[in-house]
């Protein structure tokens, strides 16, 4: 188990191409892992808060439907496989800006209030998250409020 668990991260995750596909996809797949820790943060998988998760990474990273489902099903299973969020974080602050990691805490906040209720372990995951990613406590609270329709 803990072999195929590096194996994975080694492929999708811990890619040094910078270039290719292959770092393209780790990064999506890195984001939507994290996307999927929110959502079973309270120990339910929600339709309503799968189905925005569909439609988020359909926007986000232009995929259609067929492709966005894959993504989902990668990020479920990695989430799965997952100890901790270290891969994951480490990727992303490897890609992406700050702002896109702002946009990405936005996000995982509109998971979370996909059910129009932010529970305490989603709150306490999407801390995590945001102090891994290194964006500031003013920010992780915008994006909260932004998320929530308290601006």
């Amino acid at each position: 188990m803990l072999d195929k668990l590096k194996q994975f991260l080694q492929r999708e995750l811990l890619s040094d191409d910078d270039t290719g596909d292959v770092a393209h996809v780790s990064v999506k797949l890195a984001a939507a892992a994290l996307m999927v820790e929110v959502i079973a943060a309270d120990y339910h998988f929600k339709d309503e808060e799968r189905e925005m998760l569909l439609n988020i990474l359909q926007k986000r990273f232009s995929l259609d439907k067929n492709a966005a489902e894959s993504l989902l099903q990668e990020a479920e299973q990695a989430h799965k496989s997952a100890t901790d969020y270290f891969a994951f974080t480490s990727e992303i602050n490897r890609r992406f800006s700050q702002k896109k990691k702002i946009e990405l805490i936005h996000i995982l906040w509109q998971l979370a209030n996909a059910d129009n209720e932010i529970h305490q372990i989603e709150q306490h995951v999407i801390r995590r998250i945001s102090n891994l990613l290194h964006v500031e406590h003013s920010d992780f609270i915008a994006a909260k409020l932004a998320a929530t329709g308290h601006t």
